[in-house]
């Protein structure tokens, strides 16, 4: 692939991409980035990739220009980006990972000569193990099949309607934390239970490891899976029934709607 890339922003969810596209084999010479911290661009600089002065040498040098700022520092930014945008003499693909940020919102600033596509990446994108859900609403094939290229080697993508972006938002942005939390809390209870800190971190990252492989090879439900595992009267039952009094389905769905009805607020 030999896509040029300008990243406008390289905190935590750009710097993800970013040294995920490098780790997955990207020339660290075809990205290009922008961040007035200094420290922040020396840690991107020494991994070979090019510091520009402002976002608009970053979108005239870039054929695809990551929007990877916080959804507040969007208003904050928005005259500078579209005064660089309409100075463009050819289309050029914008991808946004902003919260909350409609393609609309997009649009006004980035103009409709350009092809504009929110997306919703996740932090394992770093380690090649990525979920991204592109919203379809109003891109090209083109652009789509282009943003699938550039995920593809760092992660897993699913097309979705825009509308159901802040879903994946509260689903797959977020869960990332809720997974280290639901690890956390499995070595907690093996240390309680008697065990080494580093022998209960290594089952419960191993025992997560095998069980979302049986879900992907096995072709059967979570819930069928579960039900294997618990044998009548056993000790695994017994644990589901501890999960079941502390509602923890109910709460990791919770945590899902409250992740997707912020990431609406912050639209707003």
């Amino acid at each position: 692939m030999n896509t040029t890339i300008f990243f406008a922003g390289t905190g935590n969810m750009g710097g993800a991409i970013l040294r995920g596209l490098l780790n997955a084999g990207t020339d660290a010479k075809n990205i290009f980035f922008f961040d007035p911290s200094d420290k922040a661009a020396e840690a991107v600089s020494a991994l070979g990739c090019v510091r520009v002065k402002s976002f608009a040498e970053g979108i005239e040098k870039a054929n695809v220009t990551f929007l990877c700022v916080k959804p507040q520092i969007f208003k904050l930014v928005a005259a500078e980006w579209k005064a660089a945008a309409s100075a463009l003499k050819s289309e050029k693909t914008f991808i946004s990972i902003m919260a909350g940020v409609a393609r609309k919102s997009l649009i006004e600033v980035l103009g409709e000569k350009n092809q504009v596509l929110r997306v919703m990446p996740n932090l394992p994108l770093t380690v090649g193990k990525g979920s991204v859900g592109l919203a379809t609403d109003g891109v090209s094939e083109e652009t789509l099949k282009l943003a699938e290229e550039i995920f593809g080697n760092i992660g897993v993508t699913c097309r979705v309607a825009e509308s159901l972006i802040d879903a994946v938002t509260g689903l797959s942005g977020s869960a990332p934390a809720y997974v280290f939390e639901f690890i956390e809390g499995l070595t907690r209870g093996g240390v309680k239970a008697g065990l080494t800190r580093d022998v209960a971190l290594k089952l419960a990252l191993g025992t997560i490891e095998g069980s979302v492989e049986l879900v992907k090879q096995s072709g059967k439900s979570p819930s069928d899976l579960c039900a294997m595992v618990c044998s009548p009267a056993g000790t695994t039952i017994a644990g589901i029934d501890a999960l079941e009094e502390g509602a923890f389905r109910s709460t990791l769905i919770k945590a899902v709607v409250a992740g997707t009805n912020r990431s609406k607020e912050l639209g707003k």
